[in-house]
């Protein structure tokens, strides 16, 4: 019997160059990124390291803070 399954993979890989914007670093969005985000002005983009050392990057749609530390 013939497996049907597809096998796993990456459905897309997107390098981003990192550039310098005063003191800050920033990037921009690829398209594909922000399509499968589900991301636009206004939404903040979360960065989240897990015990295991994988960062999971998430949006909170139109947020109103930019940091933890606006967590009050």
């Amino acid at each position: 019997m013939k497996n049907t399954v597809p096998p796993k993979g990456m459905p897309w890989s997107a390098p981003v160059l990192v550039r310098k914007d005063g003191k800050k670093l920033a990037v921009e969005l690829p398209p594909q990124v922000a399509a499968d985000l589900k991301a636009g002005p206004g939404d903040v983009l979360n960065f989240t390291k897990l015990p295991d050392g994988e960062i999971q990057i998430w949006v909170v749609k139109k947020g109103g803070y930019a940091s933890l530390k606006d967590m009050k």
